[in-house]
């Protein structure tokens, strides 16, 4: 048989996304060895692959000496993939090796003897996969380094002139290691780990190639989810450079805030609308949104704070009858917890709604609530790569970031993303004359000019209306303003002036 020939051919996992980092599944004829802890995902990634084997025309076999068969097949049969005539049929038969081998001083002595039944098999059956469930069972019975070491060695060449594709699972306890005895990742062919890491309530799944013999391939964390479909790869959301040039300018939805932005944000750009709780910010975002739809653009609002059902009910509190464009599939409302799923899942959504729907527009509420719930790293990474995805589609769209002080010092953006995004708007209550208010300043705007007034503004029944420049103040920013008294005069008259003073600044 021509070695090369086989090894040119691939074995389809029939998980899509990680079939294709292969480029098209494993090399057919190797062996592959398939590490992880308990609850990680093995063996309902080997069957998946089983039976994606049994579709392709290609048998398999599947030899346990964990758990008890029945426990196997109970574990797979609600899923998609699972296909009770072929195992009924043989095409993919199921052994329990203790059946065969009762006494396991007989693997022991003479591991031959099983790759002799496994080769028999093979050869009766015309199998094209086989799995051993597992590895470190078998390696644990054998007791021998040198004799693990052959014994791989030896299955492996067998089943490879066969034309036959092996996978050994192996069992792991320590994130440092592939194996029990650390030979068995040197016969094999490829090396996969899958892992499973809980943050909080969320627990996240990966995969990571560490090892794939005559094929390119990346090293870096695939990230999946169990479903009833089996394993599903989560798209690779990846930040670059590079960026289409921004375009024309398109309305926030207040034309007074346009104005301050040299008339509105360019189409295509990232905004960061940052400021304390209770300042606005999602009904900042509501009237972006809601514009957009007038405007005849498909939108989506990512939400992570508040349900879909109370922020319809918010904007028709403005007079934005959002539910008649829901119906018109022109607005697209994704609200979760961020514990709801995990940081790739959450990615995956957003990008199928994108795609699928040929979002133009789009609003994430908030940054904050994603923060609190992942690590910083974990929430930095989907925030850069979100933006930079968004971005690099050309939809215009506006995050929102909490800052943690009310009034006084602190962060002005409270957030990493601030130099990622191309707009930056500042929402903040301040206190003037013993009344609290808010203002509004843009802090940047990439590429272009902008108004660099401070202006008070106010929530009405019709959204944000912001109203005057805020003039003979210092300190504003910081929440605490302090007026400025150019001479004496203005100092004797400043009780005289204090309701001039509130139809200037709007308090």
């Amino acid at each position: 048989m021509d070695l090369n020939a086989v090894q040119s051919t691939s074995s389809r996992t029939g998980i899509e996304k990680f079939d294709a980092a292969l480029g098209g599944g494993f090399p057919a004829g190797s062996v592959v060895l398939l590490a992880g802890s308990s609850g990680s995902g093995k063996t309902i990634f080997v069957f998946q692959w089983l039976f994606e084997g049994v579709k392709n025309k290609e048998n398999g076999m599947y030899l346990s000496m964990t758990e008890p068969l029945f426990k196997s097949i109970k574990n797979i049969e609600k899923m998609d993939f699972y296909d009770k005539s072929a195992i009924e049929q043989e095409k993919i038969k199921i052994v329990d090796l203790r059946d065969i081998y009762p006494n396991e001083e007989i693997i022991a002595l003479s591991p031959d003897k099983l790759i002799e039944y496994i080769e028999k098999e093979v050869k009766r059956t015309n199998v094209k996969r086989v799995c051993i469930d597992s590895i470190t069972a078998i390696a644990y019975t054998i007791d021998n380094r040198a004799k693990i070491r052959k014994f791989i060695f030896e299955l492996g060449k067998k089943l490879s002139v066969l034309g036959c594709t092996a996978i050994l699972t192996s069992e792991i306890i320590d994130p440092g290691k592939f194996s029990a005895y650390g030979v068995e990742e040197f016969i094999a062919d490829v090396i996969l780990r899958l892992d499973q890491v809980k943050e909080q309530d969320t627990l996240e799944r990966k995969m990571l190639l560490t090892k794939v013999r005559g094929r390119a391939y990346k090293a870096e964390d695939i990230y999946f989810k169990i479903s009833n479909k089996g394993i599903i790869v989560f798209p690779n959301l990846k930040g670059t450079l590079t960026y289409p040039s921004l375009g024309k300018r398109v309305s926030t939805g207040n034309a007074q805030l346009d104005e301050m932005l040299s008339g509105g944000i360019f189409q295509g750009s990232t905004t960061l609308l940052t400021g304390a709780s209770g300042t606005g910010k999602t009904i900042a975002c509501l009237q972006f949104i809601f514009e957009g739809l007038k405007r005849g653009e498909t939108c989506l609002f990512a939400g992570f704070e508040e349900s879909a059902e109370q922020l319809l009910q918010n904007a028709k509190t403005f007079g934005w009858n959002l539910k008649e464009y829901i119906e018109k599939e022109r607005l697209f409302l994704r609200c979760l917890y961020p514990h709801e799923k995990s940081v790739e899942e959450h990615l995956a959504d957003i990008k199928e709604l994108v795609e699928n729907k040929k979002v133009t527009r789009c609003a994430v509420d908030s940054l904050t609530a994603l923060s609190n719930v992942f690590s910083k790293e974990k929430s930095s990474s989907m925030s850069r790569r979100l933006s930079a995805y968004l971005k690099a589609r050309k939809i215009t769209t506006v995050f929102t970031c909490g800052t943690a002080s009310f009034v006084g010092g602190g962060e002005l953006t409270g957030t990493h993303i601030s130099t990622l995004t191309d707009n930056t708007i500042l929402m903040r209550y301040v206190e003037i004359e013993s009344r609290l208010g808010w203002v509004i300043a843009v802090i940047k705007v990439r590429g272009s000019p902008h108004s660099r007034a401070i202006k008070s503004y106010e929530v009405t029944n019709k959204g944000i209306v912001l109203g005057k420049t805020l003039e003979g103040y210092e300190g504003v920013i910081t929440g605490i303003s302090r007026k400025i008294f150019g001479n004496n005069n203005h100092d004797n008259n400043h009780n005289n002036n204090h309701d001039n003073n509130r139809k200037k600044t709007g308090f």
